[in-house]
């Protein structure tokens, strides 16, 4: 693990200082898997791991199953820390309010398979279902994503498959509940999915070389938000998220080490910076 002592003031926007970009880690046919840094830094994501209404990070390292939580926005160690998964986990982590209870928990989508906890610890799924399917390697076919899409409260699955959205309002097996198309075919961009408008509804995006294209609808269309945020993949990866609790999510991207969050979905100097 590395994690540094200090931050950096950025003067620029979201400027890298002599950060080298590392290869990221790929699925069988090539393509980058969803939310990989590097294999030395893991998977870069982030949640509301204690309720308090504020987005935090988190990184999930593959080699070891291992998940390393902060309950603040700053530099330092990780205030949890604690094994779902197993070592050299084919799975994809995803991230969600499972039970509407307030607090994001974590989960594994190996192929059709999800596998979500319901608290930050050791211990067995307490939610299983098939959605979605598997490629001859094992991983997921398509980008699992994860969001409240009927404004509940809860967080169910998606799959973004090049362009093509599939989203269920429950975490149970069955077919999609919405299905609708965003972004091009052979698409290269990164999904993203929040409530960018604060509206209750979680809606999908995309980031393309640091321009994010936001949607504030589940349905076909032109992008609602267009803005420029961090350097193209993989020198930063996109890591969305309420910094602010103002329940509306806005553009985060971190590296291997410094995490650079903005609390309004425009171009600018990021607002928050620290390491983990």
């Amino acid at each position: 693990m590395r994690f540094a002592v200090a931050a950096t003031a950025v003067t620029a926007l979201v400027a890298v200082s002599g950060t080298a970009a590392t290869a990221a880690a790929e699925d069988r046919n090539g393509n980058p898997r969803v939310g990989v840094q590097s294999t030395a830094a893991g998977v870069l994501l982030t949640g509301d791991w204690n309720g308090d209404g504020i987005d935090t990070a988190g990184w999930f390292n593959w080699e070891t199953g291992t998940w390393y939580l902060k309950n603040a926005n700053t530099t330092g160690f990780p205030d949890l820390a604690f094994n779902f998964g197993d070592s050299h986990e084919i799975g994809d982590p995803v991230v969600g309010d499972w039970d509407g209870n307030g607090t994001d928990t974590i989960g594994l989508v190996r192929g059709g398979t999800w596998l979500l906890r319901n608290s930050n610890s050791t211990g067995a799924a307490d939610l299983a279902f098939g959605y979605g399917d598997a490629d001859p390697g094992g991983f997921p076919i398509g980008y699992p994503v994860t969001g409240d899409w009927d404004g509940n409260g809860t967080d169910t699955p998606g799959l973004r498959r090049d362009n093509v959205w599939l989203l269920r309002n429950s975490n149970s097996s069955g077919g999609a509940d919405g299905t609708f198309t965003y972004g091009d075919q052979f698409e290269t961009g990164y999904p993203v999915v929040g409530d960018w408008n604060g509206d209750g509804y979680d809606t999908i995006g995309l980031v393309r070389a640091g321009t994010w294209l936001l949607r504030n609808s589940n349905f076909s269309g032109g992008a609602d938000v267009a803005f420029s945020y961090g350097a193209p993949l993989p020198e930063h990866w996109p890591v969305p998220g309420d910094w602010d609790n103002n329940n509306t999510d806005t553009a985060g991207v971190a590296n291997a080490t410094t995490w650079y969050f903005r609390n309004s979905n425009t171009s600018g100097v990021a607002e928050i910076v620290f390491d983990f």
